[in-house]
């Protein structure tokens, strides 16, 4: 069973908050120790408010980490962070983490990263953090449309090769991002390493068990407490040892889970 380890809570100060794409914001928060402690997929819950509403914290996993700062990037969905769009520069929010299993970067010659909407934040972390591997990988964005896709320039690494997708095609291929997959596969030597929503990521799952190669998702379930006290943020699994073992914490067993494992 996973431990929590290097947990840390600490009062984080809001250093950038601004509009990246419509409704979707980036914030660069100062917390030197959860900034030296998080790795790629892993996240961190933000008290959106000292009060009592909204009670629970918010789950977000960090973009990157620059000296004593990370950034998360959120879509403004409800009280939460509709109160985090209004921080400024210098207020402060308590912050819990680093929490969940991280990506781990494969070794195959070909890491295709499969991101949708805000799913695109652990993938790019797993980026930047592993420049010597960044030749090996190429990242697949998909949103609805151009009012929803960031900047991506501004978000990835300059020498990341990237691919665009917009439903509409209003942005790079005019489709779901899932349809260009097969075209930056190289048979028996590619890992997929997927986020977002989670239609998204059960075809990604669906597409590499067709082509036989590995998958790993990191699931968006939402996570209340964020370390497996609530048992609400449960995922099935196809195979279990025992009945206790069918459903598992994404939150502690998770969030990067092996896409051939789970019922999607």
């Amino acid at each position: 069973m996973p431990e929590i380890s290097n947990f840390i809570q600490e009062p984080a100060t809001v250093v950038q908050n601004e509009s990246v794409s419509q409704g979707v914001y980036l914030m660069r928060l100062e917390s030197p120790q959860i900034a030296k402690a998080i790795q790629p997929a892993q996240f961190v819950q933000i008290l959106t408010d000292p009060g009592l509403s909204p009670f629970l914290r918010r789950p977000f996993s960090a973009l990157r980490v620059q000296g004593n700062t990370f950034d998360i990037i959120y879509d403004v969905i409800g009280p939460g962070t509709e109160r985090m769009q209004k921080a400024k520069i210098g207020d402060t929010l308590n912050v819990s983490g680093p929490l969940g299993q991280p990506f781990q970067p494969p070794q195959t010659k070909r890491i295709l990263l499969v991101a949708g909407g805000v799913g695109l934040v652990p993938l790019a972390f797993l980026a930047w953090q592993h420049p010597a591997q960044r030749s090996n990988m190429v990242y697949l964005m998909g949103a609805a449309n151009s009012t929803r896709m960031p900047n991506m320039d501004a978000l990835l690494p300059q020498d990341l090769t990237r691919y665009l997708a917009t439903d509409d095609g209003s942005v790079g291929h005019k489709g779901f991002v899932t349809d260009l997959i097969s075209d930056h596969v190289i048979t028996t030597d590619t890992t997929i390493l997927t986020c977002g929503p989670h239609p998204m990521m059960a075809r990604v799952a669906a597409i590499a068990a067709d082509l036989n190669i590995p998958c790993y998702a990191s699931l968006e379930n939402h996570m209340a407490c964020g370390f497996g006290a609530c048992v609400g943020c449960v995922v099935e699994y196809k195979n279990f040892e025992t009945d206790d073992r069918r459903y598992r914490r994404a939150c502690l067993e998770g969030p990067v889970v092996d896409a051939a494992a789970i019922v999607w």
